[in-house]
């Protein structure tokens, strides 16, 4: 009985410090392709850094919804990379958007790897941190540091 508390415990650990998540559509290729299983971990904004795959809710508030190219669903979950933070220079898209130098603080620019097929800050805007899930820490073929190897 003992061990089945244990594994309790461990399942509401695990839930509370992951996600598990599947990728759906195209943006991020050729880092990440539909199908792709991903491992998030929940981390503080504070412990982000530029050049990660974050994950962040589709829906942000004031109303902005993240919309996939015609013809892919609405996923719940965006998987993005993190392409500046707070003080950082503003990306080249986004300056030629009509976004200030640098990034404001309290947001971030999150990109897709793939710009042609992706629904991103380029489109909405920065992104709260706070809104920030976490971090991709693994998938199939992903290097231990989190990126896919030959990066």
């Amino acid at each position: 009985m003992a061990a089945i508390g244990a594994c309790g415990v461990l399942v509401a650990w695990a839930r509370r410090g992951f996600l598990y998540s599947t990728v759906e559509g195209c943006s991020m290729e050729p880092t990440l392709y539909a199908g792709d299983r991903l491992l998030v971990r929940r981390v503080a904004a504070g412990r982000l850094r530029v050049g990660d795959l974050v994950v962040c809710p589709v829906r942000l508030p004031g109303g902005a919804v993240f919309l996939p190219p015609p013809g892919e669903s609405v996923p719940r979950l965006w998987v993005k990379r993190l392409a500046a933070l707070p003080g950082d220079p503003m990306p080249p898209g986004m300056v030629a958007a009509g976004y200030g130098g640098t990034v404001p603080p309290g947001v971030a620019v999150l990109l897709g790897d793939n710009p042609a097929a992706s629904t991103d800050s380029r489109a909405v805007g920065p992104v709260p941190l706070n809104r920030v899930l976490g971090r991709v820490v693994w998938r199939p073929g992903l290097s231990r540091e989190g990126s896919p190897a030959g990066w």
